[in-house]
């Protein structure tokens, strides 16, 4: 009876091995976005936005502490230094207030990653938020700030 239970035991631990093996970890292999802005937002001028997909751990934790305004005044570089798009992704707009801009669908680079996105305001305050890219969002632009919401599957 001892040999039963070993070998059904045995068995469901294969079972479970092979289930999280065909399962693997959720990555993102399209980023979804559309953006829309508010009348007035940003003081009724242009408001850039970066929308950033990072795959590297030490990179995001980087881009966490920047604001904006940071990222904007760095962009150029940081791109230069990620030629290749190793590091991450990046979508980006300048969107008028009252503006919509449609979903975008980019292709990912199928590996484990996190979402940033930057808008860079008049208004004081980081104006950074992070998302996960795993869902499709809309950016809405806001008067002072803004905010990055779930959109439901149309």
């Amino acid at each position: 009876m001892t040999l039963h239970h070993t070998t059904i035991r045995s068995l469901w631990a294969c079972i479970s091995v092979c289930l999280l093996a065909a399962c693997g970890p959720s990555v993102p292999e399209k980023l979804q976005v559309a953006v829309e802005a508010e009348p007035g937002a940003n003081q009724d001028a242009p408001i850039a936005v970066a929308v950033l997909v990072i795959y590297e751990d030490a990179v995001f934790r980087e881009l966490m502490r920047l604001s904006a305004s940071e990222w904007f005044e760095q962009s150029e570089q940081r791109l230069r230094d990620n030629p290749d798009m190793q590091d991450f992704d990046l979508v980006q707009w300048e969107v008028m207030p009252s503006q919509v801009m449609p979903e975008v669908v980019q292709e990912l680079q199928g590996r484990p990653a996190e979402g940033l996105v930057f808008a860079d305001y008049y208004a004081e305050g980081d104006h950074r938020i992070r998302f996960n890219p795993m869902k499709r969002i809309v950016i809405v632009l806001g008067t002072n700030d803004f905010d990055v919401v779930d959109r439901r599957d149309d």
